[in-house]
């Protein structure tokens, strides 16, 4: 099995400074949801997104607020043929230092540990260097996207599949190395 972990804002949505905090503010980046699909629908790959929600620490998005959009999202990806993803979030203020916020890996573990993940077989895709750092200390695969925050790291360290303007041209990306890495038979 493949696991492909995301972000969230930046990656699947629009990037609000002011954040996400109704369903309507929601709004897929252009080929999101296809890439969703490629990504998922191969070799048994599966899907997590994993996204730090400190609005919700900061009061400015209720807890129920947030399961309204993670509702709309995932139905939105099961009405586009996506299997539903995990979905973990982190509703802790940066200054928490907690162990699920990136770039500390506690949700790409948990992830990792939901589907029986190998790390070696896992990418984690975001658009900023929180999202590659955790990827790096969970030991797994990093692909930035500009898509969201837009400006790619200088050096993404060891296992760093590079930088793609979005999610569409990563999927591509990760698809070829998975392919290239395939257990033979």
């Amino acid at each position: 099995m493949m696991l492909t972990i995301l972000d969230r804002d930046g990656v699947l949505n629009v990037n609000r400074p002011e954040h996400v905090l109704t369903t309507g503010q929601w709004q897929w980046l252009p080929g999101a949801l296809d890439a969703c699909r490629r990504l998922s629908g191969s070799s048994g790959g599966r899907l997590a997104v994993v996204t730090n929600q400190a609005a919700v620490g900061r009061g400015l998005l209720a807890p129920s607020g947030l399961a309204a959009i993670h509702r709309r999202m995932t139905e939105d990806l099961a009405r586009a043929g996506v299997a539903r993803p995990l979905v973990l979030h982190c509703p802790h203020r940066p200054e928490a230092r907690c162990w699920c916020r990136k770039p500390a890996p506690g949700m790409v573990h948990a992830a990792l540990a939901w589907f029986g993940a190998d790390a070696e077989r896992t990418a984690v895709v975001g658009d900023h260097v929180s999202d590659l750092l955790a990827a790096r200390a969970a030991g797994c695969w990093s692909v930035h996207v500009r898509s969201g925050r837009g400006v790619a790291p200088a050096s993404g360290g060891p296992r760093y599949l590079g930088s793609f303007p979005d999610l569409s041209a990563c999927a591509d990306a990760v698809e070829q190395r998975r392919t290239a890495h395939a257990p033979r038979p």
